[in-house]
């Protein structure tokens, strides 16, 4: 029997909220930086801007499922694997532990 892959659905249900979030705090915070200009505060909102980037890309990623994608073909490639040692005719070693 094989085990169901994927992310479970309350798990996506708190990367949305965590999405939602992102927005909200890109809604609220983006209109109150400072100018990007050369200095100290330049540097701060590029910053920002950068890592609200990364939070959003990283919640999107997730959300969409392509780290479900990813187990997906991980565990075909071990149930093909599997099925490939357990063939009839074959030597199978097994290591002592």
């Amino acid at each position: 029997m094989r085990r169901k892959v994927g992310v479970p659905r309350q798990v996506r249900m708190y990367s949305a909220i965590y999405g939602l979030a992102a927005l909200a705090l890109a809604a609220y915070g983006v209109p109150r930086l400072p100018k990007l200009e050369h200095g100290l505060a330049g540097t701060f909102s590029a910053l920002w801007l950068l890592l609200l980037a990364l939070y959003i890309g990283a919640n999107l990623y997730f959300w969409l499922g392509a780290d479900r994608e990813r187990a997906r073909r991980l565990e075909e490639e071990a149930y093909q694997s599997a099925a490939r040692e357990e063939r009839p005719g074959r030597i199978r070693l097994r290591a002592r532990g």
